[in-house]
């Protein structure tokens, strides 16, 4: 981020953004609210009627915080924690339903970029890595389902190596169990629907909300660059990165921006306001989620990385119990 910014030059980029009137600002915190509401109406409906949506919303939000501040996207894994706390249920189960949620994201960013990268270039280009993540993802969900679908075999053969092996059996073997039944969902065509289209939903908000604010700062700027800028944003960050993807967030937007001719300094400010106003509200209302939950900022890694895990083991042995 320090490199980009000294290419760039942040300085013409701040007075961009501070002559930026403020109606703008407000309409691009706007629409953040809004893909955060659908999105989480899309996970509730992947986590079932025992998630309320306001849980559903405050939990979306901690994740989004978690891995504003920490690597590794460990945001992922607070939401299952900390989901699974709430309803009382193995985070593994909860889990489940973010790797379905992420599927999903993947096969509608792989859709975006095979209809979008032919006109962003202006030639036809191998997509072929592209086809593999499409198809990827879309094996993978057949195959979940397929496990799902015939879990019965699946357990008594899992079952039956468990017996050879006591340590599988008592620490590994449970958590497949729950995490087979969060997915569940792949045989629920209701369920699943409404959880695909609820990431489509928000999908849709984000599209409009980067294409929108483009056409606000750059006004003969095409409808579809922002949307393509924030599609290839997406696929840079998908992969485990720096905190928030800070530096990446910014860099393929400004790459992607000067394809169109966008000087950096503009792209960057645009950059800037978007990657900003989406870590403050998330901010603001992760970590208000947090202190309701009983949750302080210092110590937090840890209790992701260590402690939980006994609240894990711990809800464990009840499952097993009852």
């Amino acid at each position: 981020m320090i490199a980009l910014i000294s290419f760039v030059g942040i300085g013409d980029s701040l007075k961009i953004i501070l002559s930026t009137p403020i109606v703008y600002l407000a309409v691009t915190a706007m629409f953040t609210v809004l893909f955060l509401i659908v999105r989480s109406l899309g996970w509730k409906a992947l986590l079932g009627k025992q998630a309320t949506f306001k849980e559903t919303f405050l939990k979306i939000n901690e994740g989004y915080f978690v891995n504003n501040i920490f690597p590794f996207r460990l945001g992922e894994i607070s939401r299952a924690l900390f989901m699974g706390n709430t309803l009382k249920v193995h985070p593994a189960k909860i889990l489940s339903t973010i790797v379905v949620e992420r599927a999903f994201d993947l096969i509608i960013l792989a859709i975006l970029l095979l209809n979008m990268i032919p006109y962003a270039l202006g030639l036809e280009i191998n997509q072929i890595y592209i086809w593999v993540l499409l198809i990827s993802m879309l094996l993978g969900l057949l195959i979940l389902f397929l496990v799902v679908r015939y879990q019965n075999f699946v357990i008594k053969k899992l079952s039956w190596i468990g017996k050879k092996l006591p340590f599988l059996e008592k620490m590994v073997l449970p958590l497949i169990y729950s995490f087979l039944e969060g997915f569940n969902i792949l045989t629920k065509p209701s369920q699943f629907f409404l959880g695909f289209l609820g990431v489509a939903g928000s999908w849709f908000v984000s599209l409009f909300q980067y294409s929108l604010f483009l056409r606000l700062m750059v006004p003969n700027a095409a409808w579809w660059w922002g949307a393509f800028g924030n599609v290839a944003m997406a696929f840079g960050i998908a992969l485990p990165s720096a905190p928030g993807g800070i530096g990446i967030f910014e860099g393929t937007i400004i790459a992607v921006l000067k394809l169109f001719e966008i000087n950096e300094t503009t792209a960057l400010a645009y950059a800037l306001v978007l990657h900003v106003v989406h870590f403050l509200i998330t901010a603001v209302i992760g970590l208000f989620a947090l202190y309701r939950d009983g949750i302080s900022i210092k110590g937090l890694y840890s209790r992701l990385m260590n402690q939980d895990l006994k609240t894990m083991e711990s809800q464990q042995r009840g499952e097993v119990n009852d």
